[in-house]
């Protein structure tokens, strides 16, 4: 684990960035230790045992295996912990598993052996869990990787991601042919339209897969791009560019209502109740930049969210929340809903084998990159860039985090008290090669994914040494 910390004048976020990292450590599996496979509370035993490789819990700390959700939503947090080859190896192991045989998915998940499908989730190569969005989130995950490390070897997984963007969209857009990748409108076993496992209708399309997918088409363009492939770039980057002005005109419009449509059923019918992921993966995934609906529907969100009756009953989905606040610079939304996600650690889990909330892995990771998250750090390892766009709550005046991992060293990054005539933004590189820091420009639209980058001109554009630390006006 790497020495990553947080200091901060708020005793708070201390504290609870103190507690994950902590949490999050109790999951990491180490390289070579034996273990059971197939462990879960569908199964008694007796169980086969085989030797572990270096992963982590990612879903059920009652099971013995990491899921492709979970590890898409928790890899930030493992870089930051130092987990730089568990990522790495759990990335590469699930998408070995995206063969012909399984029609171009990834199995749900693995065994901590990093090759055996988890039993209670694999029944056989043609069922078992599917859940549409994860495969996009893949694609975007093998960038954001690179984005935090500039590991090269990324780059090798490009099959996986122009079959996802090619033959898998093309075999999954039978019913509604518009580019849009469809599920069954049955269960996870047959190949789910949402991450929703409890949806108010059998979708064919869901807002969160076609968010990810829209995603998915962006980072795929810059990885091709990293690669050479600029042909391929502009390519992505168009049908990206399709995509979002359908969803913008057509797909995510009611007809006679104007209400916002979050999925399409297996009937044809537009959906527009309240549908948790199936609602809040459009924005997160950027759909709705340059929309006039977004702000009403980002206050929606935040609204139905903490509702007795339209709140997740599950804390990671709940996890997600803060994201997406987030990368729409709304830090206070984020810090309140980081807050009361903390809150309820100590809380039963929905499922009881489960036990405390806290124990679910998601937790714990997701509140360590969220935490970092608030210094607004955009990453670019290969191009030896960091783009910082800082998000502090409000009554926080200063915050830093040491010994972030980034490409071949770490760095360290703080601002104080921003926004004021004082206010100073510092940066220490601690990696082998120059690195050119700048400091964000007013975006627009006002989401911003961390790992994509956008053409606005930075306030200031300087370059830190290997071992200098450096510090401008955050005025």
């Amino acid at each position: 684990m790497s020495g990553i910390r947080i200091e901060s004048d708020n005793a708070e976020i201390e504290r609870i960035f103190a507690w994950a990292k902590r949490t999050a450590a109790v999951s990491l599996i180490s390289d070579g230790e034996s273990g059971p496979l197939d462990v879960s509370e569908a199964n008694p035993g007796p169980f086969r045992h085989a030797p572990y490789r270096a992963s982590y819990r990612a879903g059920y700390a009652h099971r013995s295996g990491y899921y492709l959700r979970d590890f898409a939503h928790q890899a930030v947090g493992a870089q930051l912990l130092g987990w730089q080859r568990h990522n790495a190896g759990m990335l590469a192991a699930l998408l070995a598993t995206a063969t012909t045989e399984h029609g171009g998915w990834p199995v749900w998940a693995l065994n901590f052996d990093g090759e055996t499908p988890l039993a209670i989730d694999y029944r056989g190569p043609r069922e078992f869990v599917r859940e549409l969005p994860a495969i996009f989130e893949m694609v975007e995950l093998v960038h954001t990787l690179y984005r935090w490390t500039g590991d090269a070897e990324l780059l090798g997984h490009r099959a996986f991601w122009r079959n996802t963007l090619g033959a898998f969209v093309e075999a999954h857009d039978g019913h509604r042919p518009n580019g849009v990748a469809e599920g069954s409108g049955l269960g996870i076993f047959d190949g789910a339209a949402s991450y929703n496992e409890h949806p108010t209708a059998h979708f064919r399309e869901a807002g969160d897969a076609f968010g990810a997918q829209y995603a998915a088409t962006l980072h795929a363009a810059a990885l091709e791009r990293a690669g050479g492939n600029e042909e391929r770039a502009g390519h992505y980057e168009q049908t990206a560019s399709a995509l979002a002005e359908y969803f913008r005109d057509t797909w995510s419009r009611e007809e006679t209502s104007g209400a916002i449509v979050n999925g399409w059923t297996v009937d044809g019918e537009p959906v527009t109740t309240w549908g948790r992921e199936t609602t809040w993966f459009m924005p997160l995934k950027g759909l709705f930049a340059n929309d006039r609906r977004e702000d009403a529907l980002l206050a929606e969100i935040d609204r139905l969210s903490a509702d007795p009756i339209g709140a997740p009953t599950n804390i990671e989905a709940l996890s997600y929340v803060p994201d997406l606040y987030l990368r729409h610079g709304d830090a206070d939304t984020a810090w309140r809903w980081m807050r009361h996600i903390f809150g309820i650690r100590n809380e039963a889990h929905e499922v009881p084998h489960q036990g405390q909330n806290g124990s679910y892995p998601e937790v714990s990771f997701t509140l360590v990159a969220q935490i970092v998250g608030l210094l607004g750090l955009q990453p670019n390892a290969a191009g030896s860039t960091v783009t910082t766009r800082v998000v502090l709550p409000t009554g926080v005046s200063r915050l830093a985090a040491f010994e972030v991992p980034f490409g071949d060293g770490t760095i360290d990054l703080g601002v104080s008290a921003p926004g004021t005539a004082a206010g100073t933004l510092w940066l220490r590189n601690g990696t082998s090669r120059p690195i050119r820091w700048q400091l964000a420009g007013e975006t627009e639209p006002r989401f911003q994914d961390p790992h994509l980058d956008r053409a606005t001109a930075p306030t200031a554009s300087v370059t830190v040494e290997p071992g200098e630390r450096m510090t401008l006006p955050a005025g």
